[in-house]
């Protein structure tokens, strides 16, 4: 049975890593090697972390398939799942429309009843490690990187 490297390997590993690269090129091979076979050996003992096996994506068609059922027609399913993938998009800024769906979507989808709908916003932490509404936090940001460039372009003639 391997037994999982403690934090406290690591730390040495790591302390050691440091000690080697601020000595540079003068390092001893030897050293070096050593170093390097030791790494690799605590990394051979770190176990993938327990968690449940994601499953393939699927296509829109394929989740609005898996979610019609009793009360809930093949084109109802079809509406929530464009629903959703319209308001992750609107989310994200970005097109999900041609990204896989998988079993938390599913459940997403599922659970509201509606789709995305009904679904807390997305919460990230600001530089001040406060919450924020995605989208809050984004405008926010969009502002301070057009008052930097106007900070950055004050002053030049063109």
């Amino acid at each position: 049975m391997t037994i999982p490297p403690t934090v406290r390997e690591i730390a040495e590993l790591t302390a050691r890593l440091r000690e080697l690269s601020a000595r540079g090129r003068e390092v001893d091979p030897d050293q070096r090697a050593a170093f390097l076979a030791d790494k690799h050996a605590l990394l051979n003992r770190i176990r993938p972390a327990p968690h449940e096996t994601a499953s393939s994506p699927m296509s829109a068609e394929e989740a609005a398939r898996r979610l019609t059922g009793p009360g809930r027609s093949l084109d109802e399913s079809r509406a929530l799942v464009r629903d959703y993938l319209d308001d992750t998009s609107d989310r994200v800024g970005v097109p999900a429309h041609l990204w896989g769906l998988d079993e938390y979507d599913l459940t997403a989808i599922e659970s509201s009843g509606r789709g995305a709908d009904e679904m807390p916003p997305v919460v990230v932490r600001c530089p001040e490690d406060r919450p924020r509404a995605d989208a809050q936090y984004l405008d926010d940001r969009r502002a301070d990187e057009d008052s930097a460039g106007d900070d950055l372009t004050r002053g030049i003639e063109r």
